[in-house]
C-alpha cells in the first residue's frame, strides 16, 4: 500500500498500473483514511471530561428564571402551582419543568430534543412521543432533594448542581454514547470518501468510455489520497479557509494529472 500511496501524492500517472487491484484492497486504503479522518472525534471523545467553562458560561444565558415554588423533594418535583415552564433554551434541546398532574404533550410539537422534568422522572420528548424516562432517583444524589429558589439566592450553587448532575450522568454513559459517536463518525467519513470517489469515477467515465468503471473506481480511490490527507489535517489543525483551498486546488491537481496520463495511454493505441 506503501507504493500506492507514494505516487498517489507524488506521481498519479503511476496509478495506472494499479488499475487491477482488487476491490478489497482497494475499500481497505480507503478505510484507513476515513479511519484517520476520525482521529479527531476520537480524541475528544476520549479526553471529555465534562463541561468547560465556557460551554457553562454559554449554557447559563439560555437559563430562564424558574419558578422559585419549585422543589425536588424525595425526588419528586412539587410547585405550589401546576404549570410548565421552559428552564433552559438551548440549540439543541430545550429543558421544561412540569408540574401539572399530566403531562400536555401538544406544546411539545416542534421538531425538537425536549427534556421534560415531571412528578418523579425526568422525560425525553420528540414529536409529542416519550423517547425516553429517567428515573429522579437514577440521577445523581443531590438533585433528590433541590431548591429552585437558590437560583436567585446562591446561583453558584443552583448552576453546578444542574452542570454536576449533568456531567455526572453523562460521563457514566461514555463508554455507550462514545463508542457510538466515534462508529457514526467513521462511517459517515467512509460513506464521503465513496461519493466522491464514485461521483469523480463517473464523471471520468465519460471522458474515457473505453475503460472500465471498475479500473476507474480503482485509480481514483488512490488518486483521492491528497484530499484524504487534506481533510485529515484541517480536522486535527483547524487550517484557514485559504491554505484549505489552495490545499484542495492542489488535491484536484492529482486527479487532473491521472486523467492527462490516461489520455496519453489511450491516444497511443493504434
Amino acid at each position: 500500500m506503501y507504493t500506492r500511496f507514494y505516487n498517489s501524492v507524488i506521481a498519479p500517472k503511476n496509478l495506472v498500473d494499479f488499475r487491477n487491484d482488487a476491490l478489497w484492497k482497494v475499500f481497505l486504503y480507503v478505510l484507513f483514511f476515513a479511519l484517520l479522518l476520525s482521529t479527531r472525534v476520537t480524541i475528544d471523545t476520549i479526553t471529555y471530561d465534562g463541561l468547560s467553562a465556557a460551554d457553562k458560561e454559554a449554557a447559563i444565558q439560555e437559563f430562564s428564571n424558574v419558578d422559585e415554588t419549585c422543589v425536588i423533594k424525595d425526588a419528586m418535583l412539587t410547585c405550589d402551582t401546576a404549570s410548565s415552564q421552559n428552564v433552559y433554551d438551548g440549540i439543541l434541546f430545550k429543558v421544561f419543568t412540569d408540574s401539572n398532574p399530566e403531562i400536555d404533550f401538544e406544546q411539545y410539537n416542534e421538531t425538537q430534543y425536549y427534556f421534560v422534568l415531571h412528578q418523579d422522572s425526568l422525560r425525553l420528548v420528540v414529536s409529542q412521543t416519550v423517547l425516553y424516562s429517567i428515573p429522579i432517583n437514577d440521577l445523581p444524589s443531590h438533585i433528590h432533594n433541590f431548591d429552585f429558589s437558590t437560583q436567585s439566592s446562591n446561583p453558584d450553587y443552583f448552576y453546578e448542581s444542574l452542570f454536576d448532575v449533568y456531567d455526572e450522568y453523562v460521563l457514566g454513559y461514555k463508554n455507550i454514547w462514545g463508542t457510538l459517536l466515534i462508529i457514526v463518525d467513521f462511517l459517515t467519513n467512509f460513506a464521503m470518501f465513496m461519493i466522491f470517489i464514485l461521483i469523480s469515477s463517473w464523471m471520468l467515465r465519460f471522458r474515457f468510455r473505453v475503460i472500465r468503471f471498475k479500473h476507474l473506481f480503482v485509480m481514483t480511490s488512490y488518486s483521492s489520497t491528497a484530499l484524504y490527507l487534506i481533510l485529515i489535517i484541517n480536522s486535527l489543525y483547524n487550517l484557514s479557509f485559504f491554505l484549505v483551498i489552495i490545499l484542495l486546488i492542489i488535491a484536484f491537481r492529482q486527479n487532473s494529472q491521472l486523467s492527462l496520463e490516461l489520455y496519453k495511454r489511450l491516444s497511443k493505441k493504434p
